[in-house]
């Protein structure tokens, strides 16, 4: 088994870790750098991990910073489910359309100053149309409940009293 703190490792931010285990790549959480306009815009929109390799998410809560990067991993090539909480899904289903017109938004103002500076245009992390494409991948699974999600690993999550769905995820991983 192996874990990578691909984000809020040194930041509180951007919340992204990799788990490999009997084969399988897991991500526990795929947030949001949140930080200056620049700098969040290049740290989010490149992994450090390829996302077409990842098998499965596993998402804690809905926070911008464990959640807002769902639509980028979708758009570069992540194909997988999504394991999450009934309440979570639905505060996603809301926060991450609002998060792509956030991010058009910040284009927007990158781009007037990048205009400016010669330099050329960025575009927007994801779009609307890549936040719903993400939100069908979400699978729901209620609390206590455990549910496997790879070979040899099982997933329960449980009240974590931080939010509307926030859960502490409990991982049972046997190794072969």
């Amino acid at each position: 088994m192996k874990i990578t703190f691909c984000g809020a490792a040194g930041t509180t931010t951007g919340s992204q870790h990799l788990l490999e285990v009997n084969g399988r790549r897991i991500l526990l959480d795929c947030g949001l750098y949140q930080g200056r306009r620049k700098d969040s815009y290049e740290r989010n929109l490149h992994f450090r991990f390829k996302p077409s390799e990842i098998d499965c998410v596993v998402l804690s809560h809905a926070h911008i910073d464990h959640s807002g990067n769902l639509p980028n991993l979708t758009r570069q090539g992540f194909s997988g489910n999504i394991y999450t909480t009934f309440a979570t899904r639905d505060l996603c289903s809301i926060m991450l359309v609002d998060s792509a017109k956030i991010q058009a938004s910040d284009c927007d103002y990158l781009n007037r100053k990048r205009k400016r500076d010669g330099l050329p245009r960025v575009e927007p992390l994801y779009g609307q149309e890549d936040a719903e494409r993400c939100l069908r991948q979400f699978v729901n699974i209620g609390y206590g409940r455990s549910m496997p999600i790879a070979d040899g690993v099982e997933v329960t999550f449980i009240d974590a009293g931080h939010i509307l769905g926030s859960a502490q995820v409990v991982l049972d991983i046997r190794e072969f």
